[in-house]
């Protein structure tokens, strides 16, 4: 591909990205300042490089699923959003103590204009804090684990509790922390009773899972393609199915165009306060992926800064 070719695609895939209309090769030609046979057969490389096609015989040219990946991958690395929003970004982060998993989700998606998810990693060494058990009736206990950096872990399951009215209390000084909770299963229990307990303690908690956090999912149906309930039905599958752990390292950035039918995703690895987590913006193909780029890029750098 030439560099006039080049320019050519950034060109036409832009201008579809803001109009959804083809466009045609005399409205390239004036904006490229060249005739419009140069833009023609220009075009025609691009259309036998599969990276722009023609949907009807005298429309304009539309860019194909490979088209918008050259133009996406052309982004990178992605210009940082103004240094104003930079400061704001980094304000609010500073102050935002354990909120910040959804605060970075809301402004993803508001500074994007797209449904944002922030997925997090398990700790790698979960720690135990305390044990907090309820008696709720017909023979079931409800467990709440502390964990460290405050999170929790719920579990409810059957239990029969002895005789004696003191077991709970006995059964929460014996679990109270700080010890890994991988090995709560091995921890030595003085009684059966509690060696049990332990063992449904582990079955309830399980383990620790990626948490996940999605903001803007009404900004999906501000887009045209919400029209087609195909389109949202795969938008919310896609969003259920994302894996429960990030792939992305620390700083990274991915763009993965149509590995769905007809949508986008833009990535960005950070690590923030000791957990490593990953921003997805959701879209369209015919996504502003310039702009979805900046700001992953941005907020993924006001998290790792601060």
């Amino acid at each position: 591909m030439t560099e006039r070719q080049r320019r050519l695609l950034n060109l036409l895939v832009r201008e579809y990205v803001e109009s959804g209309k083809p466009v045609p090769s005399s409205w390239l030609a004036g904006r490229l300042g060249v005739s419009p046979a140069t833009v023609r057969y220009d075009l025609a490389d691009l259309e036998a490089a599969g990276l722009v096609s023609k949907p009807h015989a005298s429309a304009g040219r539309v860019p194909t699923r490979r088209g918008y990946r050259q133009y996406a991958l052309a982004q990178l690395p992605p210009k940082p959003l103004p240094p104003e929003t930079l400061s704001r970004l980094a304000r609010v982060i500073a102050h935002s103590g354990g909120n910040w998993p959804q605060l970075a989700a809301q402004m993803a998606a508001r500074l994007s204009g797209y449904p944002a998810v922030v997925r997090l990693v398990p700790p790698q060494r979960a720690e135990v804090l305390e044990v907090h058990l309820s008696d709720l009736g017909d023979g079931r206990l409800l467990a709440v684990a502390v964990l460290g950096g405050g999170r929790l872990l719920e579990g409810v399951f059957k239990f029969n509790l002895p005789a004696e009215e003191s077991f709970l209390d006995q059964a929460e000084r014996w679990l109270h922390g700080p010890y890994p909770l991988s090995e709560l299963s091995e921890k030595r229990a003085p009684t059966p009773q509690l060696a049990e307990l332990a063992r449904q303690l582990v079955a309830a908690f399980g383990s620790p899972r990626s948490e996940r956090y999605v903001e803007g999912l009404g900004a999906m149906f501000n887009q045209p393609e919400a029209r087609d309930p195909e389109f949202v039905r795969r938008a919310l599958d896609l969003l259920d199915s994302l894996p429960d752990e990030p792939v992305l390292p620390a700083g990274g950035l991915d763009v993965r165009v149509g590995d769905v039918e007809g949508i986008s995703l833009v990535q960005a690895g950070f690590r923030h306060t000791g957990r490593v987590g990953e921003l997805t913006m959701i879209g369209p193909i015919r996504m502003h992926y310039r702009e979805a780029l900046s700001v992953a890029h941005s907020l993924s750098h006001a998290l790792e800064g601060s």
